[in-house]
């Protein structure tokens, strides 16, 4: 999940803007739907009600999905935020998280705002707390660290989920990039992309002249970068490949006679990034 200090910067325009628009007495359209009449109906069935850190416990910080309040208490501490909307465009221009429902965004006087930040994961529906600074200081950390659960129906008794077991990633790449480049794991790999009926020498053995190679991240992943082309006519008849040492997959970007080609069947993400690396390597654009 997004860590909340990534969501800051877009929270704090939405926020101006629906505040300024209030001060106005104008309808906040940019962060919530016209009307100003608190949550709506469909809003209300799908977040409404009690959400708690353990629902069994009516002692246990909760938080309160009203129409026309949001409130969060815990034992004598009590905030509550006015006008509640909904925010579903967040991010500004980025794509939500992959688990992110929606924002339910609301007013606490001139202090600021408080937003409960809907999530939808494996283990059910939950809100995590945001604040301005000045309501974050009211919400004090014990509640403001929680995870809350939705405490509807049969939910309602229910003891909150246990936390997923983390996932054990696969251990970085490690070794020299010129012996891992020219190891037998990497050259079966690329000889597996290329496909049994490539038989010219250069490309299949990649034993041309070559740049060093070399790790690179993209999109999270960190490969092997190998760039090598024909010898005596490296302009027009060239490659990268890039092998992920985790997996064992490769995939590469391949010139030969003025005409490039894709091997690896690599996804359509990654077609660009190849085509940027591909150009860095044989072409000196490093934009």
């Amino acid at each position: 999940m997004t860590s909340l200090k990534t969501l800051k910067k877009n929270q704090r325009a939405l926020v101006a803007a629906a505040l300024l628009a209030t001060a106005a007495g104008l309808p906040a359209v940019a962060w919530a739907q016209a009307g100003g009449g608190g949550l709506p109906p469909d809003a209300m069935a799908l977040y409404g009600g009690r959400w708690s850190t353990a629902c069994a416990d009516t002692a246990a910080p909760t938080l309160h999905v009203r129409q026309d309040m949001l409130i969060a208490e815990s034992g004598k501490r009590r905030v509550v935020g006015n006008a509640p909307q909904t925010a579903h465009s967040f991010f500004g221009n980025r794509p939500p998280p992959a688990n992110f429902d929606l924002a339910l965004m609301s007013s606490v006087g001139k202090a600021g705002a408080m937003t409960f930040l809907v999530y939808r994961d494996p283990l059910g529906q939950l809100i995590m707390l945001d604040a301005d600074k000045p309501v974050a200081g009211q919400l004090g950390p014990e509640l403001m660290k929680q995870r809350y659960w939705h405490c509807d129906g049969a939910a309602r008794a229910a003891t909150p989920p246990a936390e997923p077991e983390a996932i054990k990633l696969p251990p970085p790449p490690t070794g020299s990039p010129a012996a891992l480049a020219q190891g037998p794991a990497m050259q079966k790999a690329w000889r597996a992309a290329l496909g049994t009926r490539e038989t010219d020498r250069w490309l299949v053995r990649r034993e041309g002249p070559a740049p060093e190679p070399q790790w690179v991240t993209v999109d999270g992943t960190r490969y092997l970068l190998h760039a090598f082309c024909k010898p005596h006519d490296c302009h027009d008849n060239n490659a990268i490949a890039l092998y992920d040492q985790g997996s064992g997959r490769i995939y590469g970007l391949v010139q030969r006679d003025n005409k490039t080609r894709l091997v690896g069947s690599p996804p359509a993400a990654l077609a660009p990034q190849l085509e940027r690396l591909w150009r860095e390597q044989w072409r000196g654009n490093k934009n």
